[in-house]
């Protein structure tokens, strides 16, 4: 294997490691007051306000996580409800 290619291997992997403890995401206000979460495989959630008012955020079937006075605090209590629902999913069986 050449060097450049395991170079490049071994930044995605980095990569991957580095995002993991991130809020992961792109998120959109899509109204004023209204931002949305979604990443490549689903959608992750709302949240709802201002600064002034508080931050109201819903996970991926629209429950309520709680109130955050922050933004960004809000954006990774949704995307950790997300995380939980997809591997719940993942864990349990399909009903057919």
């Amino acid at each position: 294997m050449s060097a450049r290619i395991r170079n490049a291997a071994k930044a995605v992997t980095g990569a991957r490691m580095r995002s993991a403890s991130r809020p992961r995401g792109l998120w959109v206000e899509v109204d004023p007051g209204f931002h949305v979460g979604n990443d490549r495989r689903q959608f992750l959630g709302s949240i709802t306000g201002t600064p002034r008012e508080g931050f109201r955020a819903f996970g991926p079937q629209s429950d309520f996580l709680g109130m955050f006075d922050e933004l960004d605090a809000a954006k990774v209590a949704v995307a950790a409800a997300a995380s939980s629902v997809a591997a719940a999913a993942e864990v349990e069986p399909q009903l057919s």
